[in-house]
């Protein structure tokens, strides 16, 4: 299945103005491939949406458990609006 993330974050929650945060979020990154392995979770894309705070992922997973276990392990207070999409083909004439 795939998914649509929102992930919203607020200026004190956010990686480039805390500190604190940051150097949690410079810890975490490298081990993201290897948890995506481990929960079975495909990262499609993901952007960032500065300076309004948020991110944008599409990702892929048999079901939403693996998916909220693995944002949930990101190291910033966030709030996630998390909806399942399908892809469309669109056949060209």
């Amino acid at each position: 299945m795939l998914f649509h993330v929102t992930a919203r974050h607020d200026v004190n929650h956010c990686g480039i103005y805390n500190e604190e945060i940051r150097l949690a979020l410079q810890a975490f990154l490298p081990s993201i491939s290897t948890r995506c392995k481990e929960l079975g979770v495909k990262v499609h894309f993901a952007v960032a949406g500065h300076p309004d705070h948020v991110f944008y992922l599409l990702v892929e997973a048999d079901d939403l458990t693996p998916v909220c276990t693995l944002l949930c392990e990101v190291p910033m207070k966030q709030e996630f609006d998390i909806k399942p999409v399908r892809s469309l083909r669109f056949d060209q004439a």
